[in-house]
C-alpha cells in the first residue's frame, strides 16, 4: 500500500503548476463536488471512503481510498498550455517503468500513464488551461481500471 501511495505522491508532484500570480479563472471548481463518493464506487464497482479534498491555489484534489487502493481527481488550472511532451517525460522520470499511451474519445489532448502493478492515471487537457487527471491506483492493472477512469473523467467534465 504504501508503495501505492509513493507512486501518487510522485506523479502528482509534476501535475502541480507554478505559484500563480493572477487570477486565471473566475470560477474554481472542487475536486470533490466534480466527482462524488457515488461516482467513484458506479465507476470501479467497489466501496470508498468519503473524499478528503485538499485546495490550494488553482489546484483542486480529491482523494477517494478504498480497501485495496486509491482514487484521485485533481483538477487545476495552468498558468500557461502545457507541452505535453515534456510533461509526459516528467513522468517517465518519475516512474521509468510507467507507459503513456493515447487516449480516445475526448474532444481534447489525453493520455493515459499506467504504472504496471499499480494501475493507471488518465490526464485530460480542457481548453489551453485546465488540466484534469483522474488516478486509479491498488485496484487493479492499467487494462482493468482505464474504463473507471474514463467513467470518472467524463462525469468530472460533464459538471464542468
Amino acid at each position: 500500500m504504501l508503495v501505492i501511495f509513493y507512486l501518487f505522491s510522485a506523479l502528482s508532484v509534476q501535475t502541480r503548476p507554478s505559484p500563480v500570480k493572477h487570477s486565471l479563472a473566475p470560477h474554481r471548481f472542487a475536486a470533490c463536488v466534480l466527482v462524488t463518493r457515488s461516482d467513484v464506487e458506479q465507476a470501479i464497482g467497489l466501496p470508498v471512503d468519503s473524499g478528503a479534498e485538499e485546495t490550494h491555489g488553482p489546484v483542486s484534489t480529491c482523494d477517494y481510498a478504498g480497501s485495496r487502493g486509491m482514487v484521485s481527481i485533481t483538477i487545476q488550472q495552468l498558468a500557461a498550455k502545457p507541452d505535453l511532451v515534456s510533461e509526459i517525460a516528467s513522468l517517465k522520470k518519475e516512474i521509468p517503468e510507467g507507459i503513456a499511451r493515447n487516449a480516445t474519445g475526448f474532444d481534447t489532448a489525453s493520455f493515459f500513464f499506467d504504472i504496471p502493478g499499480a494501475g493507471t492515471q488518465l490526464h485530460i487537457l480542457i481548453g489551453d488551461r485546465q488540466h484534469l487527471m483522474v488516478s486509479i491506483l491498488g485496484f487493479g492493472e492499467a487494462p482493468e481500471t482505464s474504463g473507471a477512469a474514463e467513467r470518472i473523467a467524463r462525469r468530472a467534465i460533464s459538471r464542468l
